[in-house]
This record gives structure tokens, sequence and C-alpha cells, in this order.
């Protein structure tokens, strides 16, 4: 008797673990699509700016960096969930010490990181099942896609994901994982940093075959034009500028990463056909 009562108390503890969150608020885009992709969007009541949209409207609680504190007290939520790198963590802290649940994601460094990440957020929403058939998924495209270009010639790669100062992708960002499976080669993946800062001299002494420009909104096309007066570097000469849509690249889910290996694969790929 005490074995099926204690076995009837594992599975109300349980049932009671996931059925608490359903007033859920997101404060990060990666973390609004990974809650998505774990079909939950119901249990997500509201999210911050530049979040994907879902079927359902959801409320604003402010930015990445300034959550209105206030509104999301008024909400009511049963879980909060943020990053660790990209929330203001004294804000995230002050959320604690007012008695608000909040689960913090960790930082990714790369494919396998985003992996694990998107495997702990699942297994704490009880949604296990679901994330290893997504991970298992998107795991094997992106073998598939690796198979295709590990025997290309690497295209020499300028990321510009900041204009002014301008910043660019190191060696500690997940970002160059891109690289690795697209078929490219990060010419400041050897600065052990995620996101340094460097100059515009360096960028030409080191001449990269194609320069991405992540953005959001028109700020792309002005750096483009920009780039275009430096006609000696091999990617202005060749005409192999782009422009990448920031939400293609840091909403950080397996199927996102996925989906942005595809992205670069196919720019690296044009800038190859044009040669």
């Amino acid at each position: 008797m005490n074995k099926i009562f204690s076995a009837l108390a594992v599975l109300l503890i349980s049932f009671n673990l996931y059925a608490d969150y359903n007033r859920i608020i997101s404060l990060a885009p990666s973390v609004t699509q990974s809650l998505y992709e774990l079909g939950m969007e119901k249990e997500v009541i509201a999210n911050t700016t530049y979040c994907p949209k879902g079927i359902l409207k959801k409320e604003i609680i402010g930015t990445l960096t300034e959550p209105n504190i206030e509104k999301i007290i008024n909400l009511k939520p049963d879980l909060i969930i943020s990053t660790k790198e990209g929330n203001n963590k004294a804000a995230v802290e002050k959320m604690k010490r007012l008695g608000l649940k909040v689960y913090v994601m960790g930082t990714s460094s790369s494919f396998s990181d985003i992996c694990e990440n998107f495997r702990n957020l699942a297994d704490f929403l009880q949604k296990g099942t679901e994330a290893e058939k997504i991970i298992s998924e998107t795991t094997r495209e992106i073998k598939a896609i690796y198979e295709e270009t590990e025997k290309e010639k690497r295209e020499l790669v300028f990321w510009e994901i900041g204009a002014n100062p301008l910043v660019t992708v190191g060696k500690k960002s997940f970002v160059n994982d891109y690289n690795k499976y697209a078929g490219g080669k990060n010419i400041f993946q050897y600065i052990d940093m995620r996101y340094p800062n460097i100059t515009l001299e360096k960028v030409i002494e080191k001449n990269p075959d194609v320069i991405l420009v992540v953005s959001m909104g028109n700020i792309g096309n002005e750096e483009v034009r920009k780039w275009k007066k430096y006609v000696s570097i091999s990617a202005v000469k060749n005409n192999k500028l782009y422009i990448l849509d920031a939400n293609d690249i840091f909403a950080l889910t397996p199927m996102t990463f996925l989906n942005a290996v595809k992205v670069t694969k196919k720019v690296l790929s044009q800038g190859r056909h044009n040669e």
C-alpha cells in the first residue's frame, strides 16, 4: 500500500510541476522560439519586442535589456524564462528577489551548446520527448549539409554584427559553426572572444572573399553601401556582400540553427557561382 501511495505522490508532483506553468513570460526571442517549437505557444502570455510572432497575440513587456517589471508582476506569471547572455542580469535578479520564478537558459558557444540548452529547458517543462525528436532531426540534416560542403573551397568570411563600433564574430561564438557546416571560414575566428570590436583597417588587411552583414531593418543596406567604397577588398571587387536577418542568425534553437546554416550555405554558394 505504501508503494502505491508513493507512486501516486510522484505522479501528482510531476503533473503539478508541468501544470503550474501555464502563464509563461519569455524575455528573449530565442526563448519564445524554443517554447513555440516545443508546442507551448498557448502557455506563453507575454514576451519582448522582436520575438517571433505566433498564431496567438501576446502582451509585450519591454525589450531584451529593459523589461517592464511592473507590467510583468501585473500579468501574474507562474514562470519567467530569460537568457544568461542576452538579458539584463540586474533586472532578472530583481525579479527573483520579488519572488517571481525565473528559469535562466545558458550561454551557447556551439551547435552542441544550443542543443543542450534546448534539451535542459524542455526537460524542465516536461517536454523532453519533443526536444529529442527535434534535436535528432536537425542534427541529421546538418550532418548531411556538412557532407556536401566539407570538400569545397572555404570562402574567407567577414561577419559584421555591429556597425558603430564595428563588431564581428570571434572564436567563442556559435556563429563559427555556421561557417563550419556551410563551407566558410571566419577571418577573425582566432580572436579568443565571442564578439570583438575590430577596425576597418584589419578587415581590409584580412581581405575577405565574402562580407555578411547581420542586420535588422534598413541598417544593412546602408552598411553594404559603405563597404562598396573599399574596392581593394575581394568581396567588394567580386560583389559578394550579403545582408542576413538577425532573427535568422541569433534566435538560438536547433531548428533556427539549421535554418541559419541553410541561409549561410546559400549565400556562400552564390558567391562561388559568381566566380
